[in-house]
């Protein structure tokens, strides 16, 4: 770890808490709660992503399917970041934390990922947010027609790969759902 990210920690008084999850004990995170939920946002966000690199490496499985259960209300942007690393912090070793980029929109979807989320999910969307529908193809030069599903795996393949992400697409619904509300966040499993 670089003298930078430690000197973030002091800072933001998670030396003790970022040690001792480091070397895998989740119970200082879960015992620090209070700390997770008022402490600097960025220190707390290369925590979680150090936690995510050495837990469950840079893969990303994105899940062309929403979770089964439905999202309290949202908080703001920030607050949600905040819920994925203390999600990523607080869950057992290994945990998949899932960003629904319905609920986030896809560049905090994206963002979210530098904060300990290592899976995505939700259905295919354009740029305006609508939904890509089955079968739905596009002229594109040189291949002739491919169906737009795929042209929006390939430029999230494309995205991911440019923030050195590997990728993996499954079609069935995300396994874990983080919830994040305004004062507290928390990370289940779905039953």
């Amino acid at each position: 770890m670089s003298e930078l990210f430690w000197r973030a920690m002091e800072e933001a008084s998670l030396s003790d808490v970022a040690r001792a999850r480091l070397e895998g004990d989740v119970g200082a995170a879960r015992a620090a709660i209070a700390l997770l939920e008022r402490c600097d946002l960025l220190a707390l966000g290369a925590l979680a992503d150090e936690v995510r690199r050495r837990e469950v490496g840079d893969r990303v499985t994105v899940h062309s399917r929403r979770p089964r259960d439905g999202a309290p209300p949202a908080a703001t942007d920030l607050d949600k970041l905040r819920a994925f690393a203390i999600a990523r912090l607080t869950e057992e070793r290994g945990a998949t934390v899932t960003v629904d980029w319905a609920d986030t929109g896809m560049e905090l979807a994206q963002v979210a990922l530098g904060f300990g989320a290592n899976a995505l999910a939700g259905a295919m969307q354009r740029k305006a947010g609508l939904p890509v529908i089955d079968g739905e193809t596009q002229r594109v030069k040189g291949e002739g027609q491919v169906e737009v599903a795929e042209l929006k795996r390939r430029e999230l393949s494309a995205v991911l790969a440019a923030a050195g992400r590997e990728v993996t697409f499954v079609e069935e619904p995300a396994p874990l759902r983080t919830h994040a509300k305004k004062g507290q966040a928390h990370a289940r499993l779905d039953p």
